[in-house]
Formats: structure tokens, sequence, C-alpha cells
């Protein structure tokens, strides 16, 4: 699907159609695509918040969407330090205890040459979209065949929602994607690159 997208960009705007291209228009919609989702999710999230708030208050809706749904903040948090460690970084810290408007942090240092460095940064930023959606997707396939009873749908739905919410990136998780993301593009790319031409 992404690369049939790519071919109708290609031919809508009489581009040249090579491969180099197609990989390039590719990488962008995968960027566009990933932080799109985290648009959409603040989005939803914000908008079920003022409508809570219509009918609950401010301060009650705060409170749903930050301390009930917790199980998701935790999911966040956690998905910045898996991804940390898996692409090359160490934790340093992880704090999951809401201080003012600050619910939960992980502190990473990067290591290894620049481009690892770009990547560690980059993926770490988005780790609860990319963890978040493979939760959910997991918990859709694996979870929700075995819930039998109510109270089982009811448990299911609240830790999806949960998940859901958190899927967000702070504005200290866009300045680290955008701070790693030439070198992750280029691998993205590259990778674009050998697909298409197997």
């Amino acid at each position: 699907m992404l690369y049939q997208t790519s071919e109708k960009i290609i031919t809508s705007f009489n581009l040249p159609n090579n491969i180099f291209l197609e990989a390039l228009i590719s990488t962008l919609l995968i960027l566009i695509a990933v932080l799109a989702v985290g648009w959409f999710i603040r989005l939803v999230s914000e908008f079920t918040t003022s409508i809570l708030a219509s009918f609950i208050g401010p301060k009650p809706a705060f409170i749903f969407r930050n301390y009930i749904t917790y199980i998701g903040t935790i999911h966040h948090e956690f998905a910045h330090a898996i991804v940390a460690v898996i692409t090359g970084g160490k934790v340093t810290k992880i704090n999951l205890f809401p201080k003012g408007q600050t619910l939960g942090s992980v502190e990473f240092l990067t290591r290894g040459p620049h481009i690892l460095k770009g990547i560690q940064l980059s993926l770490t930023a988005i780790a609860p979209i990319l963890c978040g959606g493979l939760t959910l997707r997991l918990m859709q396939l694996l979870v929700l065949p075995n819930c039998t009873e109510v109270w089982h749908h009811v448990l299911y739905c609240y830790v999806a929602i949960s998940i859901f919410f958190h899927m967000t990136l702070s504005g200290k998780d866009m300045e680290n994607f955008w701070k790693g993301s030439i070198p992750t593009l280029l691998i993205v790319y590259v990778v674009n690159l050998i697909l298409l031409m197997f």
C-alpha cells in the first residue's frame, strides 16, 4: 500500500518514475504517517477531555485523562525506555511519579557513532506511538478473542483506552525526534530502496 501510494503520487505529479524517487516519497509518507498518528491521538484525547469537562468539570476531566488512565503513562514511559535500550542507548532514570503537569519521564544517554545516536534519539522519541500501536494490535489479536465475561471486556477497553490516550508525544519528544531525524530517515530511505529493488 505504501509503495502504491508513492506510485500514485509520482503519476499524479508527472514525476520521473524511478526507485530512488519512489523510496524518497515512501520515506516521507512514513514520516508524515507517524507524526499524523501522534497529532490525531492528541486531538482525540484533548477533545474527549473537553467533552468530559463540560459534563463533570475541568478538574475531574483532567484527573480522568491523566490519573485514571495512568496505566497508559506507565506504558508510555516504558516504551521510551525499551526502545532506548534496544537501539543502544543507556537509560539512567525512569520516573513514574506525577509532578505537576509531568506524569512521568525517562532520562537516557545516547551511545555510539553519530548516526546511531540520531537513531536512538528519534526512535526513542516516537516509541509511545510505535509500541502503543504494537501493544493495541497484539491485544486485539491475543487478548480480545479470550474475553468471555463482561468484566473482561471492561478491563480490555480500560487498558486499550489508557494506552491510546498516552500515545501522544510531548514537546521534548518532538525535539528529540527532529534532532535525530536525519540519520533515521536515511536508514528508512535505504530500507525502502532495498525493498523496491527486490
